[in-house]
Order: structure tokens, then sequence, then C-alpha cells
């Protein structure tokens, strides 16, 4: 093949190469502006899975990242991650091999109080351990003690995720991962003191106008509370986010996540705290 040829088929691939990550980076875009949509008017997120075949977690978690720039032009702020799907059956069923990791925002977090069925197309609950940073995270956590000295303050939470998409019968991890793993609020009980606590042990009953709905154990977030945080904390820095000073992590389900109805919420973490809400 002469010079001038290979030199052509050469200049060919890579206008389709620098064409095609156009077009995918203008795709996820505008799959994002989708899921803003949704999360504005509070209805049903659509499907990614449906609308862009065999796409990669990597992918998803660029949509996500589309999305959180998005809510950072409306002039929301980021106070946070979370951590989902962080016991083996649930990545499972979603068809993933690990956890996944969502953006909270400052419009997210509020004090336990009333909470109304209209401000959510489809409310869950989730009994979770909440931890604050006390200094910024700028290269991924080797281990235990390096993360526990990073830790300012931890406390119990309650995640009321919005899991609501148009074919929930045909739900990926993909499509979790695309909508922030469907973030909506996050309530946020007193700070515990915790060095000397064993996280993992921490019991919490939710019960629903006094009849209890669920209950678990603080392991039950991927094994060890700990581990949890830093699989999030590390993974978020690997796709380029920002761990600061003052931001919080949730570090995943240690119940049964329940679909919420109306009347009085009550988890209680025993001497780690409780918090009571009423949904209506």
């Amino acid at each position: 093949m002469k010079a001038k040829t290979i030199l052509t088929v050469i200049c060919s691939l890579t206008l389709i190469i620098f064409a095609s990550g156009i077009c995918g980076a203008a795709s996820h875009t505008a799959f994002a502006d989708k899921v803003e949509a949704a999360y504005l008017a509070k209805k049903p997120y659509p499907l990614v899975t449906q609308e862009m075949q065999n796409i990669t977690v990597e992918q998803a978690y660029d949509i996500q990242k589309a999305f959180v720039e998005i809510r950072k032009k409306k002039g929301d702020t980021i106070i946070g991650y979370k951590a989902g799907l962080t016991a083996a059956p649930a990545q499972a069923k979603f068809g993933l091999k690990e956890p996944v990791w969502g953006t909270l925002f400052t419009s997210m977090l509020r004090w336990p109080g009333n909470l109304r069925q209209k401000d959510f197309a489809k409310m869950f609950i989730e009994t979770e351990i909440g931890f604050r940073f006390g200094k910024d995270i700028n290269k991924p956590i080797k281990d235990i003690e390096e993360l526990k000295a990073a830790i300012a303050i931890v406390f119990p939470a309650i995640e009321l995720p919005d899991v609501a998409y148009t074919d929930m019968k045909s739900l990926k991890g993909t499509d979790l991962i695309a909508t922030n793993v469907a973030a909506r609020k996050v309530l946020i009980g007193k700070a515990v003191p915790f060095r000397s606590r064993d996280l993992n042990a921490v019991k919490v009953t939710l019960s629903l106008d006094g009849k209890e709905v669920t209950s678990g154990v603080g392991k039950n977030a991927l094994g060890d509370q700990w581990e949890a945080l830093r699989w999030t904390v590390n993974n978020v820095l690997a796709t380029g986010g920002e761990v600061k000073e003052g931001y919080i992590v949730i570090s995943g389900v240690i119940s049964n996540m329940v679909p919420a109805q109306p009347g009085m919420y009550r988890a209680d973490y025993g001497d780690f705290g409780a918090i009571e809400f009423t949904f209506k």
C-alpha cells in the first residue's frame, strides 16, 4: 500500500473515532437532560438501556456526570455521595459485579420532619450510616486506619431514593447509575462518637406507626462499614470526582429497602440514635 493511501486510511479512521467521541458525548448529555427533566417533574426516569444498546458502566457514569453538571449549573452544590447495591445479591439482580455510587446535593439534605407524597414519584426508605469528612481526600485510601483518620463525625441516616422508572421489570444497574442511583432526599441524625465503636454491630429497627417494618445491622453494607466507605471514596476519585472536607457519604442500606406508606416512621438505632419522620 502506498504511503499516501496509508495516510488517507489513518486520517479517515481518526475522523471516525473523533466523530464517534463527539456523538457519544452529545448523546450522554441529551440523556442527562431527560434525567434532569424527570428529576424536576418527579416523574419516572427513562431507561438508558432502552435507548443506548450495550451501554457500559463507564458510559453510565459519564451520563451521571453530565446530570451532575446540569444540577451545578442550576445552582445546586455537591454535598457528598451515596453508595448503593452494597449487597452481592442486589448487584447480581441488576447485572453488576460491584456496588454503585451517586452524588448528593445540598437540595437533597434535610432534617427529619414531614415528607409529602407529592415530592416523590415513588419514595423508598433505606436505613444507613453516614460519615462526614474532616479533610480533603486527594488520593485513594489505602487502608481503614487512614480512612478513620479522615472522618470528623459519624451519624445515623435515612436515604429516601425515588425509585420510579418507566419500565421497572427491565431496570438494570446501568440505568441506576445513569440516573444518579435515584437519589432524592437524605435525612441526617445527630453525630455519634465512633472512635471506639464497632459500626458493623450497630442495629437498626424501622417501624411504621409503631409496627416493625424491617431491621438490620451495620455489616450488611458490603460486609463492613469502613470498606463500603473506602470503596465509595476510591471509586469517586477514580472517575475524577472530589471528596472535600465537610462532604458526607452514606455507605449503603443496612436493612431491606422498603416502599414508603403514609404514617409515622421511626428508625431506632439503639444507643447510636434515632430518626423520626412523617410521610403523608
